[in-house]
């Protein structure tokens, strides 16, 4: 029994020592006590997190895929990992350690594809990186080609990079699929009437504020029976 509380102490202070130099960004004194901290706790999914950001910081891949396999061997669960990576990094100001890890991560755990995919589209809808975007959402198309989400990401990711066409054309199948889908009603309702359509841009916004009226539909619309009055 004394000899398993020195152990405990031993461990915390060197948990302490750990988050010290982690705060510190002292990458390399930080990953050395992880180390020592996973070989006594293999399955410290908190530990293996910090001590894959602090190896990212290091530009050592290599080691947070060493991690990552021992992780998953130790029976962490991947999406507390995943979920812990993206905090930390996006807490410390450096979001790119998350991508870069999750891009890994796929080559590393090919049977995970599809969910980090799932990831990456979220990460790069919420850094507005259109282009990414784009890919992404096709790829979770390609297994699931009438999900609204994935078809309201592409839309968005096709009008944010000023390819309005397709973004209508989405828009429109969106609509085919659910009628009544509010944002996408706005969305179309707006887009017209920025183009100057006001005939679409009447229809639409007629039909969002059917399902939710709100001020700013209601002032758009009656604008836009002023101008059609007017021709």
């Amino acid at each position: 029994m004394a000899a398993a509380a020195s152990a405990a102490v031993d461990y915390d202070t060197t948990a302490r020592k750990a988050a010290r130099f982690f705060e510190a960004r002292e990458w390399a004194s930080a990953q050395a006590l992880y180390g020592l901290m996973l070989e006594e706790r293999p399955d410290a999914d908190s530990v293996y997190v910090n001590a894959i950001v602090a190896s990212s910081m290091l530009r050592q891949p290599e080691a947070s895929s060493r991690l990552l396999s021992q992780a998953m061997e130790a029976g962490v669960s991947f999406s507390r990992l995943m979920d812990g990576v993206k905090t930390v990094s996006f807490a410390i100001g450096a979001p790119a350690v998350y991508e870069d890890f999750m891009i890994r991560s796929q080559r590393d755990c090919p049977w995970l594809s599809r969910a980090i995919d799932s990831e990456l589209l979220g990460y790069y809808m919420f850094r507005d990186n259109g282009p990414m975007t784009i890919i992404y959402a096709e790829k979770m198309l390609a297994g699931l080609p009438d999900s609204v989400d994935y078809l309201s990401a592409l839309a968005g990711a096709y009008a944010s990079t000023g390819q309005f066409d397709k973004a209508v054309e989405t828009w429109l199948k969106i609509l085919d699929l659910s009628p009544d889908n509010y944002l996408t009603l706005l969305r179309l309702g707006n887009y017209y009437d920025i183009s100057g359509d006001t005939s679409n841009a009447r229809a639409y916004l007629s039909r969002a504020d059917a399902l939710r009226s709100t001020p700013y539909v209601a002032s758009r619309l009656k604008a836009l029976d002023a101008i059609e009055k007017k021709h």
